[in-house]
């Protein structure tokens, strides 16, 4: 945050390392570990050098486990046997640094510059300050990175995250998959995802009053091998916490196009309630026509639109495009070139279509 770090320079030299030592308990992979870390600041945020160490002890827990009943049938939702396969995850840890968090400048942005903007803006439209400057601590991103186990990292972005802290992160991933394809030809696919975690608090005074928070989901249900039902949260507990939830659904045709359908609640330091619609069209083997649009439906009213045209060439993908931010009362227009034998390109992405290399389909 340009208004708070650039007042601040100096030397930042630190060195964080970590040891595992991972082992079978029976059908439980255990992973006892130790993350410990020195770190000298040239200036805190008092203007003089600061030297802190910081150490973590932990376990890191995972539990597989699978479930197949071949009698569970269904032609109405193509079901055809199901294999449930859940791995269930802990990560317990105590942690003790020799320094507050907040005795430190950040000498490095947690979040991109656009995302930086848009939280300044927001913070400033909400509160009258800057993001940092009298929100408190329920609203501060260096609190909630540090609320998530940032400082566990060995490779964390930030070194100024670090504090002391005991937490639990409980986690379940699990898998639901079935048979589908032409008789003989059957392929396995994955019919339901779900991923889910929660972050336990022993000392609720780290999480805002709540032992439990930070709980966040990612559903799909994939009812067709081209439709499917999606949905993601997240839910802090405390009083004002961010709370947000969507629902939607994308019929894809890989080799036409894709369309996107979705609601999202959010509630918390502000409640919006936002429809998304986005549609990728292959109008024709060298032209890709892509439209988005946002709305919320309290008072804002309409958000913004974007429209893109993708002309698919022999070596390059070039994408041009406008938007308009009716909410900021902000046009902008964008182009983008990337090769085109980056199959996983973020144009490509962006279309949903399915952009073969060059000469897959013969002389172009």
């Amino acid at each position: 945050m340009a208004g708070e770090e650039q007042q601040y320079s100096g030397l930042r030299a630190a060195s964080r390392q970590e040891i595992d030592m991972p082992f079978q308990l029976g059908h439980v992979k255990v992973v006892p570990y130790l993350l410990g870390e020195v770190a000298h600041w040239g200036e805190d945020i008092n203007h003089q050098s600061a030297t802190r160490t910081y150490g973590q002890i932990g376990v890191r827990t995972n539990l597989p486990m699978t479930r197949t009943d071949t009698g569970i049938k269904s032609t109405l939702f193509n079901v055809n046997g199901v294999s449930h396969k859940v791995n269930w995850t802990m990560d317990a840890y105590w942690a003790d640094a020799s320094e507050q968090l907040t005795m430190f400048p950040r000498y490095d942005a947690l979040d991109d510059d656009a995302q930086e903007h848009f939280r300044r803006r927001f913070f400033f439209d909400t509160f009258g300050g800057l993001a940092g400057q009298n929100i408190g601590a329920k609203w501060d991103e260096r609190i909630f990175a540090y609320r998530t186990n940032m400082q566990g990292n060995v490779t964390a972005p930030v070194t100024e995250i670090a504090d002391d802290t005991m937490a639990f992160r409980l986690g379940t991933e699990q898998r639901w998959q079935t048979k589908r394809g032409l008789p003989g030809k059957e392929h396995i696919v994955d019919w339901m995802v779900l991923h889910a975690q929660v972050i336990m608090f022993p000392d609720r005074e780290h999480n805002h009053g709540q032992h439990a928070g930070l709980f966040d989901y990612d559903y799909r249900w994939h009812v067709g091998d081209r439709f499917t039902v999606l949905s993601d949260g997240y839910f802090d507990f405390f009083s004002k916490g961010l709370r947000t939830a969507s629902i939607g659904g994308v019929i894809s045709r890989p080799d036409t196009g894709r369309f996107y359908l979705g609601y999202r609640m959010i509630d918390g330091p502000i409640s919006s309630h936002i429809v998304n619609a986005a549609l990728s069209y292959k109008m024709s083997q060298k032209w890709i026509g892509i439209l988005g649009s946002s709305f919320d439906l309290g008072d804002s009213g309409n958000i913004g639109q974007s429209l893109s045209i993708v002309r698919i060439g022999e070596s390059l993908l070039i994408r041009v495009g406008v938007n308009y931010d009716e909410s900021r009362d902000n046009f902008g227009v964008h182009m983008s070139v990337e090769p085109r034998f980056m199959a996983n390109s973020r144009i490509a992405r962006r279309t949903g279509v399915d952009i073969r290399p060059s000469g897959a389909y013969g002389f172009e």
